[in-house]
């Protein structure tokens, strides 16, 4: 049995996960490769929920699917199929393999099964099912059965993976396995082949912890005469202490990242590299990832996890990202650390240009919520004054204060004889008192300005400009504190500067 490397129909792929937990990791990245993949190849990428686990199948899981997938922009192409839904299907094509003489009613029970495997590991032999109801003809009347795949018992059976190359298997070595189980149930390698092959898949791209699946899967499709796809193995991902992913290296929900500030194109990105390449770049846009994906260049060893990758990656596309779509992002999953008056100014053009100030500074979304809200707050804020260095230094203290002072007063003569500025739509959030921005003033004059009021009370520039940056921005580390100057508008600079004579 072999297998070639193209298709001459529309390549259909799919993505398969089981609802018996969150959609981690090594999940996304199935699903990234089959999507890439399909959209390159102007195919069609499924999605399939394999539920026949009822016991352990819930439905909180495939919903954290869906939202994961929506969430990552990973769009599949017809309704997702939901296996629970097919149970009469899988039974009727197992009970056509025993009439076909390719499967047969295994009568024996589970402990007789064990004792089996028992007993041959005992005798130096693979732990295996000693096929003794294989040519059984009797059905006893009531009693209960499986319905177990009829395998050769000599040759082999092999096929050509996109990225290991040609793996054969002995048929020796494999077991007479399950296709329905006692209650009814199918088992996967039954269900997997039987909608692959309906939903008419071209590539079955999946982890490598499925090859050991794939010879028994080639012999019920040889046993349906059904064409068979191409297969490819992806390798693991494992954490950073080469042992597998756990929770603890960052196989949790994919909606986790979201919550903690990633964009789905730089969790995306990270993953695409993890066991891919193209040349040396690290940094790539989804349409990138959709020209350049190629099997030929998918490692076979497993991946390590790195966050400290993941986060310089997600720095990387906040970057890049367009900042009315970060605002987007960030006033939609992060609206709860807003209060309503500074959800209301962070949606506006003056928000998009706090976003453009801060984007650079930061590498998780939720950093950014996190400087925006002081700004968006209005009037004064509530800051912490420990790390001011005129904490240690009484006459520095009384000099910026007395700067300060000097500064509203000179700046808010400036202003005195400007015309309102008419701000319409949510912009009128902000008022209509206008900025030093809108009186001509540039982050440059700001500068000079400061200098000059510092030099008069004898106070190095970096020195005064601290206390300002900790009342203006809510924090001692902050974006350009002379560009956010000119952006506020006057009112609510000069409500932060005065609160330099409280502190």
């Amino acid at each position: 049995m072999s297998d070639h490397n193209s298709v001459d129909r529309p390549v259909r792929v799919r993505f398969a996960p089981s609802p018996t937990g969150f959609l981690h990791i090594g999940g996304v990245r199935a699903a990234l490769f089959n999507w890439l993949y399909a959209r390159q190849k102007k195919g069609q990428f499924l999605l399939r929920i394999e539920d026949t686990d009822l016991e352990r199948s819930e439905a909180r899981f495939t919903e954290d699917f869906l939202a994961s997938l929506k969430w990552l922009g990973l769009n599949w192409d017809e309704e997702p199929i939901f296996q629970s839904k097919r149970l009469d299907v899988y039974r009727q094509k197992a009970e056509e393999l025993v009439s076909l003489g390719h499967a047969y009613r295994c009568y024996c029970t589970e402990s007789e099964v064990e004792s089996m495997r028992e007993v041959a590991m005992k005798e130096g032999r693979k732990p295996q099912y000693d096929r003794r109801c294989r040519e059984r003809k009797d059905t006893p009347a009531g009693m209960p059965y499986v319905i177990r795949a009829k395998l050769p018992l000599d040759g082999h059976v092999q096929f050509h993976d996109m990225i290991r190359g040609d793996i054969r298997f002995e048929n020796v070595d494999l077991d007479d396995f399950v296709l329905i189980r006692s209650n009814g149930a199918p088992t996967y390698n039954l269900s997997v082949v039987v909608d692959d092959v309906e939903s008419r898949m071209t590539h079955i791209l999946r982890g490598d912890d499925h090859i050991n699946n794939t010879p028994k899967q080639l012999h019920l499709y040889q046993f349906f005469n059904y064409p068979i796809p191409i297969f490819a193995h992806l390798p693991m991902i494992l954490g950073p202490d080469k042992k597998k992913l756990s929770k603890r290296h960052g196989a949790v929900s994919a909606n986790a990242y979201r919550e903690e500030g990633y964009l789905p194109e730089a969790l995306l990105n990270f993953l695409a590299r993890l066991g891919w390449s193209h040349g040396d770049q690290e940094v790539f846009t989804m349409d990138e990832m959709i020209q350049y994906f190629s099997f030929d260049h998918v490692q076979k060893s497993s991946a390590v996890f790195n966050v400290e990758k993941l986060l310089w990656l997600n720095g990387a596309q906040i970057r890049l990202a367009n900042p009315e779509r970060l605002l987007q992002i960030v006033t939609d999953d992060y609206s709860h650390h807003f209060s309503q008056p500074a959800l209301a100014r962070a949606k506006t053009k003056i928000g998009v240009e706090m976003v453009k100030l801060i984007q650079p500074k930061v590498k998780l979304l939720k950093e950014m919520a996190e400087q925006l809200v002081p700004l968006c707050t209005p009037g004064a804020v509530e800051v912490v004054i420990t790390g001011l260095k005129w904490e240690k230094d009484a006459n520095l203290k009384i000099a910026s204060k007395a700067a300060v002072k000097h500064i509203v007063e000179a700046l808010g003569k400036k202003i005195e004889g400007a015309a309102p500025v008419q701000r319409s739509g949510p912009d009128s959030a902000w008022g209509n008192v206008p900025s030093l921005g809108d009186i001509g003033m540039t982050h440059q004059d700001i500068d000079a300005f400061l200098r000059q009021i510092g030099e008069q009370h004898g106070i190095k520039l970096g020195d005064l400009a601290q206390p300002i940056r900790l009342v203006v921005t809510g924090r001692l580390v902050s974006a350009g504190l002379f560009e956010l100057l000119t952006i506020f508008p006057w009112d609510v600079v000069e409500a932060r500067l005065r609160k330099v004579e409280s502190l």
